[in-house]
């Protein structure tokens, strides 16, 4: 039996918007770093890149997408996924972002 799901892409991007690259200062939508937002069996899929194979904040913005999704409620299963193509750039970025709108996260020395 075929499923069809609706996604509220409008909802979901709103969701990610709370997702902030620790680095610079600024959400992932506006970065230009999701690529994709699909359902597949079942499971609301979010294609998402890095500014470089490099970062080392791959694992936090994986980590945050993933508790941005547990926000939605049509699924109970989510997948944050991790591509590299295409290759991301600065032309990505939303025009008029406004870097460090939100204040890159404090280091605890303690």
């Amino acid at each position: 039996m075929l499923t069809f799901y609706s996604i509220d892409r409008g909802n979901i991007v709103q969701q990610l918007r709370e997702v902030i690259d620790p680095e610079l200062g600024v959400n992932i939508v506006d970065l230009g770093l999701v690529y994709n937002i699909f359902a597949e069996d079942g499971t609301l899929v979010v294609e998402y890149t890095a500014t470089t194979p490099g970062c080392p904040m791959r694992r936090y913005l994986q980590q945050q997408i993933e508790a941005a999704l547990a926000t939605v409620d049509t699924f109970e299963n989510y997948e944050a996924r991790l591509v590299w193509e295409p290759e991301w750039s600065v032309e990505m970025i939303e025009n008029g972002v406004d870097f460090f709108g939100h204040p890159p996260p404090q280091v605890n020395d303690s």
